[in-house]
């Protein structure tokens, strides 16, 4: 049972499909309409044939009926029994006049083109056309048995049979006319089988005619455009669908064809942009390599410098030496120091530190990436509102990436404020219980960012800064390492002026 069972499954999984096409709904449609516009009219002519064929039939056989009745009505009145015998023998010879039987209504045969039927009941026939004799009041039947139709006619007592049947009513006898008509009703049945298969071969002929059709002029240009579709999914960007003509599908396959060719225009210019950018990237990587070397061989002259000068310092006051001249070593001292801390920031800023995570102070963290960028925030003169807890706020993860995030930040912030009238606010809200995520609202008062571009501002190399100011992998970089702290970062879309960042990173519990 279970064997049938998958067998079945097999079977419907196979066949679903099929019935789900638009050829099996327009082939069903089209089946429906055939049986209905052609089906109905045969129906109804065939219903129409039987109809007159059977009254054609009974006229015929009231007809012939009658015919046998006047031809025995004077024998009748002579009451010449042979008479009538002979002429109902007679009529038997007619092609279509098989038995002409006259019996009483008590059942007895009086006259039959059979002469041994002759005064036997109608009752010990064991022929299948006999019906029970008439009872007064009923009217003639019909009986078809066959290609032959038995017709019941009474006779009823008339004005010429009261001499002979004086004080009686009604019905005296019945006359039995069993009429064939295997003729007429073969040519009428071959002409109904005819009418019924020509509708079927007209159903099927246009059904092949119309599905014909449909594969020729629809179902094999709908494939070329599925083609088409499958090419592009591969990423195919020269393939064309070849389809002449004015009709839909041309027109379809010729908007296939000029999206594919935008696509391809597309595709290169994306390409020429994203090899230029990995290009200035990659010139950036080397400045920041160079940066850093340059760091480190300034910070050594630096450190000489600074310690020389201190020295100098302190023999000088030892010595009570000249103030001028301490005065300007205590300048030295601070710019050198200046120097220091700006190549150490540098330094720590470029130096690869393994990716592990550990429990981090985010507001150090924060602090440090000001620290790293002082130099160009009091360049812009950019005024920072860094607001935090009194108390550290821990998260789990990476110190250097979470500078790369807060620098990437901060340094698309300053690209985008006012000149010498920038505002940065940095927003740091501890999680209120051990475990949950903390917040970091990061806004600035810069022209915000455009509704059209805020589904596309974390995608690689997306930029509206002017050419050569950006890479636009800042912001692509800020979200994947948020997610790789299992943090999140969204653009606030309520506010008024600027851009807000909202970032949440699990707090270390």
């Amino acid at each position: 049972m279970n064997g049938m069972n998958g067998f079945l499954q097999k079977i419907l999984h196979r066949l679903t499909p099929g019935f789900l096409t638009l050829k099996f709904r327009l082939m069903a449609l089209i089946t429906v309409v055939l049986l209905l516009v052609v089906g109905g009219p045969v129906f109804l002519l065939v219903y129409q044939l039987d109809k007159n064929y059977r009254e054609f039939s009974i006229n015929m056989i009231e007809t012939t009926s009658q015919a046998v009745y006047q031809s025995i009505f004077e024998g009748f009145l002579e009451n010449d029994r042979e008479t009538i015998q002979r002429n109902l023998e007679l009529l038997t010879l007619e092609p279509n006049i098989q038995l002409i039987r006259i019996f009483k209504p008590s059942g007895e045969i009086l006259y039959s083109t059979r002469r041994e039927e002759i005064h036997q009941n109608m009752a010990n026939l064991t022929e299948d056309v006999y019906i029970q004799p008439f009872s007064n009041g009923e009217q003639e039947t019909f009986v078809k048995r066959g290609f032959t139709y038995s017709h019941h006619h009474p006779i009823y007592v008339q004005k010429e049979c009261l001499p002979c049947h004086q004080g009686r009513e009604g019905i005296i006898a019945v006359m039995d006319v069993h009429v064939g008509l295997l003729q007429s009703e073969q040519v009428y049945l071959s002409s109904k089988r005819l009418t019924i298969i020509s509708a079927i071969l007209i159903v099927l002929i246009l059904w092949f005619i119309l599905n014909f059709l449909y594969e020729g002029q629809i179902e094999s240009r709908l494939r070329k455009i599925i083609a088409g579709f499958q090419e592009l999914a591969r990423g195919n960007l020269n393939f064309r669908i070849a389809m002449a003509g004015r009709h839909e599908l041309a027109l379809m396959a010729k908007e296939f064809n000029q999206t594919v060719e935008k696509l391809k225009e597309a595709k290169e210019k994306e390409n020429q942009f994203l090899q230029e950018n990995l290009e200035r990237a990659d010139r950036l990587v080397t400045l920041g390599e160079v940066a850093a070397e340059i760091a480190h061989e300034v910070n050594n002259p630096a450190s000489i410098i600074l310690t020389r000068a201190e020295i100098v310092k302190d023999e000088m006051e030892d010595n009570n030496g000249n103030g001028k001249y301490i005065e300007d070593l205590n300048i030295i001292i601070q710019q050198t120091e200046k120097i220091a801390d700006t190549t150490r920031s540098i330094l720590h800023y470029a130096r690869k530190l393994p990716h592990t995570f550990s429990e981090t102070n985010l507001t150090e963290v924060i602090r440090r990436s000001l620290k790293i960028l002082e130099p160009r925030i009091n360049k812009a003169r950019c005024r920072i509102r860094f607001v935090h807890p009194a108390t550290a706020v821990l998260v789990k993860g990476n110190a250097t990436q979470l500078e790369q995030v807060f620098c990437n930040l901060i340094n698309n912030s300053l690209d985008m404020v006012p000149a010498e009238a920038g505002e940065i606010t940095i927003l740091l809200q501890p999680s209120e219980t051990a475990g949950q995520h903390c917040k970091i609202v990061f806004r600035d008062n810069g022209p915000g960012i455009p509704a059209e571009y805020r589904d596309r501002i974390f995608a690689p190399f997306f930029t509206t800064k002017q050419n050569g100011k950006g890479t636009g992998l800042g912001l692509y970089i800020v979200r994947n390492i948020i997610a790789n702290h299992q943090g999140k970062i969204e653009l606030a879309v309520e506010e008024p002026s600027g851009a807000t960042f909202i970032i949440e990173l699990g707090a270390s519990g």
